[in-house]
Order: C-alpha cells, then structure tokens, then sequence
C-alpha cells in the first residue's frame, strides 16, 4: 500500500511543477520527465526484488511503451509538445498498473492507463476550451473583427442539412434513439463551429514574434524563414531541432514568427486528479 502512496506523492508533486513551467515558460524541462521515468522504473525494480514479484517492473515497462507509442503520435500529427510526451511516458513507467489505496474510493472499470489517458484528454479537452475562451475575451476587439472575416459558407449547406435530417428522423425513429442521435448531430454542428473559433483565437493570440536566442527544441514555426530568397529553415511537424536553431543563428535572423500552443499539461493535472480520487469519467456520467 505504502508503494502506491509513494507513486501518487512523487507524480502529483511532479506534475505540478511540470504545470508551473509550462504555463510560465511554455516548455517543461527534460530533467523533469526523465527523472520521473527513472523514478518510476527505479521504484518498481527495486519493489520487485524487495517482494520477489517481477509484474511490478514488467508493468512500468509496458506502461512506459504503451504511452510512448501515444506520445510519439500526439507529437507527430502536432497535439501535443516533446514535453507532454516525455511526461506521458514517464506517468507510464509510474502507473503501468495501479491498485487503488484506502484514502479514495475511485470507480475504476478500465485498465488503469485507459482510466488515466481518457481523463488526461477530457480535462484538457475543458480545460483547453476555457483557455481559448480567456484569450478571446483578452482580444475582442481583434476576435471578433477577424470572426467577421470568416468563410461560413459550409455552414449554410451542413446546417439545412442537420435540420432535415433531425425532422426525418423524428418521423421514423424511435424516441430513444432520436434524442440521442439529435443531440449528437447538434454536437457535430457547435464542434465545427468551434473549431472554427479556436482558429480565429490562434490567429490573433497565439502567433508571435520570438527573439531567436529565446527559441527552444520544439517550437513551431508558423511559416518558413527566407532570406535573400534563400529557404533558411523550414516548418517541420516536430518543431524546430537543435540544428535548426544553429541555423537561425548562424545566418543571423534575430526573430521569427512561431506559433505557442495552449499549455496542456495542466490537462495532465486535472486529469490524474480525476483518475486518483474519482475514476474513470465515462462511467461517472454514464
């Protein structure tokens, strides 16, 4: 019991520094995830030889490869930074398994990583749209100047469409399945129209022009930088490299326009909260 308790403390108190930084530095810093990695690996080898059950190390390697997996898809299609991955992997490497402890009574019917990776993006999934919601409401003058110049065309052929289709099938479905299924077409309608607000919200917060000392392995360039004609460094799906940053120096750009991402690991906060005390939140709310 005491081994669980001492997981939880060590990835609550390192989550929350990864939090910190995040939030003021957008970045979280490699010795941070690594030792937590080295913490969780540490921990379970030496539990295992203490009790003689080697599942204890075989699970953090598994949670730690099932996380990197994920991780490295986050990061390759642009979701998530290096940092929120290496921090994935390494809340694996902690809780590849997971007994509950005496202290909460959390509703756990999942593989315990499936708990924890389901909650991390539901609270980030909230927790992003509320951020996105302040830096709107920093820049309304700017929002909703750039909202105007919007393209809603695809709005007036998807929303006759919904409408139809909610009055057909209120004809030929059954209650329960039409509530549902309405609802679930209305959801579709305000995600597309949210997705087109997170956009406008990018374009006037989230660009910005960075001093090239100041640049970190990762970053993301919004566009590519050209000099003299000359492509000097081009936008990759990683982010910026260490060679690209050399570059930048060594042909003198002083700034370059990068795009910063809203801070996600307080999602991993919010998150691993939810999966310690409560479970998992699918089965919370249905």
């Amino acid at each position: 019991m005491l081994f669980w308790y001492f997981l939880v403390i060590v990835a609550l108190i390192w989550i929350t520094f990864a939090t910190i930084t995040d939030i003021k530095k957008r970045e979280v810093p490699d010795w941070l995830n690594y030792s937590l990695i080295a913490i969780g690996l540490g921990s379970r080898l030496i539990y295992s030889l203490i009790t003689g059950k080697y599942s204890y190390i075989l699970y953090g390697l598994l949670g730690a490869a099932i996380f990197f997996g994920i991780a490295n898809f986050m990061y390759y299609t642009k979701q998530w930074g290096g940092g929120d991955g290496k921090l994935l992997i390494g809340l694996g490497a902690m809780f590849g398994n997971y007994e509950t402890t005496s202290l909460f009574n959390p509703i756990i019917k999942l593989p315990f990583l499936a708990t924890l990776i389901i909650n991390i993006i539901i609270a980030g999934t909230v927790y992003g749209l509320l951020y996105a919601a302040y830096l709107g409401s920093k820049n309304s003058k700017n929002f909703f100047k750039e909202f105007k110049k919007q393209n809603f065309k695809h709005f007036r052929i998807i929303i006759p469409i919904i409408i139809l289709s909610i009055v057909v099938f209120y004809f030929i479905l059954d209650r329960n399945i039409f509530i549902p299924l309405s609802l679930l077409l209305l959801v579709l309608v305000s995600a597309i129209l949210l997705i087109q607000i997170i956009k406008v919200i990018e374009d006037i917060s989230l660009y910005k022009m960075i001093d090239v000392k100041k640049l970190v392995e990762g970053d993301w360039l919004a566009s590519d930088v050209i000099k003299n004609n000359k492509i000097i460094c081009k936008v990759r799906n990683i982010g910026l490299t260490k060679e690209d940053i050399i570059g930048l120096k060594k042909n003198k750009i002083n700034k370059v326009l990068v795009k910063e991402g809203i801070p996600f690991i307080p999602g991993f906060l919010f998150g691993f909260i939810i999966s310690i005390v409560f479970g998992d939140l699918l089965f919370l709310f249905f």
